[in-house]
């Protein structure tokens, strides 16, 4: 038996032997594999590192220039944009000043206006009044006098159709007396 444990323990050995020694493979092959995707891997980041390179070299050549050109011209324009702004800030004030002045020339005129139109107003109500009382005064100096010599004139016809009708009256008795028509009366 003890051979039979000794055989079974060899057995075992050498069973966990092979199993080692697959493991060592498997873990011999994952490593190469590993080496070879980091090296392909830092074969395709050098490339990529020379194309970026080369992209960045190429803009730094474009942008350069244009960069300077633009640096340039603002140096160039910072005087001219400085004085359009002071300009423009004086050019504000003027015309602020200038509306204000203009507000007090048109709130005086508005004023006057106002005040004309009152006396205009003023005037007109005078003028209509005046003229009211004139029109009264010369209805009531004219129209009175012609009531009076109204009156006198129907005094007049009146006193002559009496006169008329009396005379008409002494006509007919003269006559009448002077036919005889009133002797049979006695």
């Amino acid at each position: 038996m003890l051979t039979a444990a000794i055989l079974w323990q060899s057995q075992l050995a050498q069973d966990h032997s092979n199993l080692l020694i697959i493991f060592i493979a498997v873990v011999s092959v994952a490593v190469v594999l590993q080496l070879v995707v980091l090296v392909t891997m830092a074969i395709g980041a050098s490339k990529t590192q020379k194309q970026i390179l080369g992209i960045a070299q190429e803009l730094q050549a474009k942008a350069v220039p244009i960069m300077d050109s633009v640096t340039r011209a603002v140096e160039k324009t910072a005087p001219k944009v400085d004085r359009i702004t002071d300009n423009l800030v004086e050019t504000t004030n003027i015309l602020r000043d200038k509306a204000h002045e203009l507000d007090i020339v048109v709130s005086e005129a508005a004023t006057r206006a106002r005040a004309q139109v009152v006396r205009v107003d003023t005037a007109m109500t005078d003028s209509l009044n005046t003229v009211g009382r004139v029109t009264a005064e010369v209805h009531h100096a004219v129209m009175v006098p012609v009531r009076h010599i109204s009156g006198v004139i129907h005094g007049i016809k009146a006193g002559l159709e009496t006169l008329v009708g009396r005379a008409k009256t002494w006509r007919d008795a003269a006559a009448s007396v002077a036919t005889g028509v009133g002797d049979t009366e006695d």
